[in-house]
């Protein structure tokens, strides 16, 4: 990050977050601080000073998606955004106006601040508080949809020919993400000049994955967060799957294989939603598990879709073990590890 700090409405700020993308069209140096926000909505920009520096998170993603510390009195460019995930945070939008001086929580690496009203326990402390210090606009409050990297099609596009695989799971931390990424990876030892778009559909908003994927030699790499939307959990579910439709679109338009992963469980986040639009296409899928009851729930639900998956992988579960309790082949199970089962999966989807 540059020495020289950005200022945002004349605010000299430490950062302006990841989620924040297409900083430059959003935040043009003409836009003042708006101090009262009357109807708060999901992805409005907020600038927010750090009150203590301490809590469940003490670090933001920059626009880089380098990891930054912040410290008491740090003022940054945040997100507002809901999150409700199974395994971390829980913050929640209030029904009602924010002003300057409003307390906040950090409630996302990523930059997105809320009212936080859960931590797990195994986090030992709660989040880091913010305060509100103002609004960039000048006529309305900027949100990140005002100036989306791609904005979502009108009407939703039609499937492409382009072979697609969606990768779900029965969790948070089940190992998506990490196959997502050694599928990139086995797919270009295999073939080289193929080309792969990486999208990551539902959950929080971050760069952290985008960047994964970038490392595992995804040509194309795009997520929820470039469309304008902060978060997938509380967005009507037409702008959805319109969403959705529009990345993999874009990913099968520039690629030979895309790559869908559903972000958290398949409960939430409108992960049901994105599970139909893998079920409307000709797409295929993997199941991630942690465990084998789990995976019962997950494969009733792929089955009334008219979808069974793939394969059904798991980072802590005994293969022989998994395949006996679903009653499924051994070789239906995928152990994420093994680079030549990847590629074998890559040939099946291609």
């Amino acid at each position: 990050m540059s020495s020289i700090r950005p200022k945002v409405a004349g605010e000299t700020v430490k950062l302006i977050c990841s989620c924040v993308r297409n900083a430059s069209a959003l935040l043009d140096g003409s836009e003042t601080l708006i101090p009262v926000n009357p109807e708060p909505r999901d992805g409005d920009l907020v600038v927010v000073r750090c009150v203590d520096g301490k809590g469940a998170y003490d670090h933001v993603e920059d626009e880089t998606g380098a990891a930054v510390r912040i410290y008491p009195g740090d003022v940054f460019v945040a997100l507002l955004g809901t999150r409700r995930s199974g395994t971390n945070l829980v913050g929640e939008i209030q029904d009602r106006p924010l002003a300057v001086g409003d307390p906040l929580d950090l409630v996302a690496q990523g930059g997105l601040v809320a009212t936080c009203v859960a931590v797990p326990a195994y986090y030992g402390s709660r989040a880091m508080p913010v305060q509100v210090v103002g609004f960039p606009g000048t006529d309305r409050i900027v949100n990140i949809a005002d100036a989306p990297v791609i904005p979502i099609a009108d009407p939703a596009p039609e499937p492409a020919d382009t072979p697609v695989l969606f990768v779900c799971g029965t969790a948070a931390e089940v190992g998506k993400t990490t196959l997502v990424c050694t599928l990139g990876i086995a797919a270009k030892r295999r073939r080289p000049s193929l080309r792969l778009a990486a999208v990551k559909a539902c959950g929080t908003g971050r760069a952290r994955d985008r960047l994964h994927y970038r490392d595992a030699n995804y040509d194309v790499v795009t997520d929820f967060v470039d469309a304008g939307l902060a978060s997938t959990y509380d967005v009507d579910v037409e702008r959805f799957r319109a969403m959705l439709r529009t990345l993999i679109r874009h990913g099968a338009d520039r690629a030979d294989l895309v790559v869908v992963e559903i972000g958290g469980d398949l409960l939430e986040a409108r992960a049901p939603e994105a599970l139909q639009i893998m079920a409307e296409s000709a797409a295929s899928c993997v199941l991630l598990t942690n465990d084998a009851m789990g995976a019962c729930d997950g494969l009733r639900r792929l089955d009334a879709l008219g979808k069974p998956p793939l394969r059904i992988g798991s980072l802590k579960q005994n293969p022989r073990s998994l395949a006996d309790r679903l009653g499924v082949p051994l070789e239906t199970i995928l152990e994420l590890s093994d680079p030549a089962a990847c590629e074998r999966l890559v040939e099946l989807v291609i």
